[in-house]
């Protein structure tokens, strides 16, 4: 029971980000590059979430890291991929960098947290 409790906010945020992107109205933006923002926090929520459900598997966390990163960025280019079919959408190799930059700094952050967090 605990596993599908670690892994269900990754699965959420999964479906989430693909209902979202499956709208073809667009909000409108209140200032410039606000919608590369919002990518960046949202897949930093999601790389976040993945890493907690990467935890729920016996991988090395170096391991768990690195599939993070990968199965991130990939996740990202298939709804941009997936944007390109929906009316009123469009493919953005930009959005795709600001999905990345998310992930990362989820990656990037959970790293520090490691690496200065007291011994036990």
């Amino acid at each position: 029971m605990r596993v599908w409790i670690a892994r269900l906010p990754v699965l959420l945020m999964s479906a989430g980000i693909v209902w979202v992107s499956n709208q073809s109205v667009t909000v409108p933006q209140p200032f410039s590059f606000a919608d590369k923002l919002y990518h960046v926090l949202a897949y930093a929520v999601y790389g976040w979430t993945l890493l907690l459900a990467l935890r729920t598997f016996p991988l090395a966390s170096r391991q768990q890291l690195v599939l993070a990163l990968s199965i991130g960025f990939l996740f990202a280019a298939s709804d941009e991929l997936h944007q390109a079919f929906v009316p009123g959408r469009t493919a953005d190799l930009l959005d795709w960098v600001a999905d990345a930059v998310g992930i990362a700094c989820a990656v990037g952050l959970t790293i520090v947290r490691k690496e200065h967090a007291c011994p036990k």
